[in-house]
């Protein structure tokens, strides 16, 4: 219906109302006909784009064309609208350094000389920065885990360490704040391990440009933010849960861990659960479910030791931004100091820590 009064507007618009009903019917068709195209189009689109598919998953992915190959590149402008980006002041020797991998002096000096020109390259790679940089970044995520994460052991804080500052973390990071189109490198799409040394090198210039103070703030915003939406339990395994949590409980003054069978469903099926507590001097610390016995007692020992650590499901949400306010000199004095390690931990030598 809305078509055809699309229509007879149509025919009004070119005035065709006045005229005999036969001439307006013709009148309709050639107007009708302008609105379609022709029948071996869609087919046609279909079939460019079926073979598109395959070329791409036969070359790895469509082709990304680096942005220095557009008309309009400025790698002036870029430079200066990246650290205006991240809000940071940059010395720009330093920041063309950290964003020079040395495979690109390489292949720049091999070119040159291939032609008979004298290579005189005056390009500083980033090796030193990224080194620098990398030392830099493992200390300010240290001293952040450990000011927030004061009850648990240094063996969780190596493992939330280690998952920050991982090459897929870092790269993830790289990526997201547009290192790929500012890197010289041979390589396009940059490697893995290009974007890491890269971020590592651009956290050593800052701290160069403008000190350590707005380095470790950096690190925090964009690296150690990573850990949000993550369960800092799946990032530690420890090798014996209940034998932890015995000597933990031997070095409290406390009696053994005591397993107890609360309700078990479907024992006689493949999908039996069992659930256990888990007492201690006749209290109850925690509990755990699992498909047998021994799976159940385990996942107890675990949540005794969220308990012991307050890494519960239910704990605080992790403090960024404005709310590291008053604790950077805290942050900062912790970077070299490592909490109590597993085999020596007890709540009163935690709480002194602290406090």
């Amino acid at each position: 219906m809305a078509a055809l009064w699309k229509t007879c507007q149509q025919c009004l618009r070119y005035r065709f109302s006045n005229v005999s009903i036969y001439t307006s019917i013709t009148a309709v068709n050639v107007i009708s006909k302008r609105n379609f195209k022709a029948h071996w189009v869609a087919p046609t689109l279909r079939e460019l784009k079926r073979r598109k598919v395959i070329e791409d998953d036969l070359n790895g992915g469509p082709k990304i064309f680096h942005r220095s190959t557009f008309l309009e590149w400025n790698y002036d402008a870029e430079i200066f609208a990246f650290s205006n980006r991240l809000g940071e002041k940059f010395n720009d020797l330093s920041l063309r350094a950290a964003l020079t991998h040395k495979s690109y002096i390489e292949r720049e000096t091999a070119r040159l000389s291939d032609i008979g020109v004298e290579s005189n390259l005056q390009f500083q790679d980033n090796e030193a920065l990224s080194q620098k940089g990398g030392e830099l970044l493992s200390k300010f995520t240290n001293g952040y885990l450990r000011a927030v994460f004061t009850q648990v052991p240094e063996e969780l804080i190596r493992a939330m360490h280690d998952f920050l500052t991982s090459n897929p973390t870092l790269e993830t990071v790289a990526r997201h704040i547009g290192l790929g189109d500012l890197m010289l490198c041979a390589d396009f799409p940059c490697k893995t391990e290009t974007y890491v040394k890269s971020f590592k090198a651009i956290v050593a210039a800052l701290a160069e440009s403008s000190g350590e103070e707005r380095a470790r703030i950096f690190v925090q915003d964009l690296v150690v933010t990573q850990l949000y939406g993550q369960d800092v339990n799946e990032l530690w395994n420890p090798v014996d849960p209940v034998g932890n949590l015995t000597a933990i409980l031997k070095r409290e003054g406390k009696a053994e861990p005591e397993f107890r069978l609360i309700r078990q469903a479907g024992s006689n099926s493949i999908l039996g659960v069992y659930y256990v507590g888990l007492y201690s001097d006749k209290n109850f610390i925690s509990e755990g479910a699992g498909e047998s016995l021994e799976v159940a007692k385990e996942m107890a020992a675990r949540e005794a030791l969220k308990k012991f650590f307050r890494t519960e499901d239910s704990m605080r949400a992790l403090p960024f931004g404005r709310q590291l306010k008053n604790i950077q000199s805290k942050i900062a004095q912790l970077e070299n100091q490592p909490n109590i390690p597993l085999s020596e931990w007890i709540s009163e030598k935690v709480m002194s820590a602290v406090h």
